[in-house]
């Protein structure tokens, strides 16, 4: 088996270099030379808690006449009127000078219309825990309100209804790690519902938290990152230098194939040949066989008994006739 030469050699080792330094180079370019990571600074919390008293006509149900959170059902036939208070507190991981303001707005509610009932103006206070009493919920006061509404209105009359109350929290606070400001509105529901249990009252959403951060990105440079992709870069500059050289050096050294003159290579068979000025033309009834070698057509010409036709133009032809079948070779 012949060895192959040093320039194959050289050529395949710096094509198949190339191609790995290529990949190697787009696998490295993939992966971000920076990394981009957060940093909690402060965490901030607003955490609203609300409270009820509920005062209840004596009944069969609660031997009471008042009743909390967690105690029973309220139903709303036997149910005087609610006491509610909220407290809120704002807390901070870093010391804050810290101002809040707050405003209190309730609103009647129904599936087709709300009315709001009570607009306060805002308070503003440097305590970051405020305790606030809450107008009494009287039910037949609402009721008043809602009547009087849907008659002046037009508005459909709803048997079910809620009654929402909607405190406004805005937190403004300096720290070290940079300002906060922060929007809290913790609304609490008071929901008048007929239901098969009966007519009553439940209150919802009685503790509520709204907690943020100050971050701080910070961006870090990947130098092994950026070490590996000048790594590929020379991989990639080498590679192709030894394969632009091995190219260049196989083609120096590639064994040139002399072509050999045309009435040369036809010398052997100069008893067989016949020279004419155009190439048979062919018809539709003919067929025509492509020969590979001019050895072959020569045999082809013994065996059949006919000269081989020689045309020089416009490309020469080397050309066997046998009635409907045309052998050619192309010299």
């Amino acid at each position: 088996m012949k060895k192959p030469s040093k320039a194959i050699i050289l050529l395949t080792l710096f094509t198949i270099l190339t191609i790995i330094s290529i990949i190697t180079a787009n696998a490295v370019h993939q992966t971000p030379t920076q990394e981009t990571t957060t940093n909690t600074l402060c965490t901030y919390i607003s955490t609203a808690t609300y409270d009820y008293t509920a005062a209840i006509d004596p009944n069969i149900i609660y031997n009471k006449t008042t009743l909390k959170p967690n105690e029973g059902t309220l139903y709303t036939r036997i149910t005087k009127h609610i006491n509610i208070t909220l407290t809120y507190t704002f807390h901070a991981t870093l010391p804050a000078e810290t101002t809040i303001t707050y405003t209190l707005k309730q609103t009647i509610k129904t599936s087709a219309w709300q009315y709001p009932t009570t607009t306060t103006q805002p308070t503003t206070t440097n305590q970051t825990e405020i305790n606030i009493t809450l107008p009494p919920v009287i039910k037949s006061e609402l009721d008043t309100i809602k009547g009087e509404y849907e008659k002046t209105t037009g508005a459909s009359t709803a048997t079910t209804y809620t009654f929402e109350i909607t405190p406004t929290f805005t937190v403004n606070a300096n720290t070290t790690a940079g300002p906060i400001h922060q929007v809290f509105t913790p609304t609490l529901t008071v929901n008048f519902q007929r239901t098969d249990q009966g007519d009553i009252t439940t209150i919802e959403d009685l503790y509520q938290t709204k907690s943020d951060a100050i971050t701080e990105n910070q961006t870090i440079t990947l130098s092994d990152i950026i070490n590996q992709r000048y790594a590929s870069y020379i991989l990639i500059t080498i590679s192709i230098a030894g394969l632009c050289f091995s190219t260049y050096f196989y083609m120096k050294t590639k064994p040139k194939i002399e072509e050999i003159p045309l009435d040369k290579l036809i010398a052997p068979y100069k008893d067989l040949i016949i020279e004419a000025q155009e190439p048979p033309k062919p018809t539709p009834e003919i067929t025509m066989i492509n020969v590979e070698t001019i050895q072959e057509l020569a045999k082809t010409a013994e065996i059949l008994a006919k000269p081989i036709i020689l045309t020089r133009k416009p490309q020469p032809t080397l050309t066997v006739i046998d009635q409907n079948t045309i052998y050619q070779h192309y010299p």
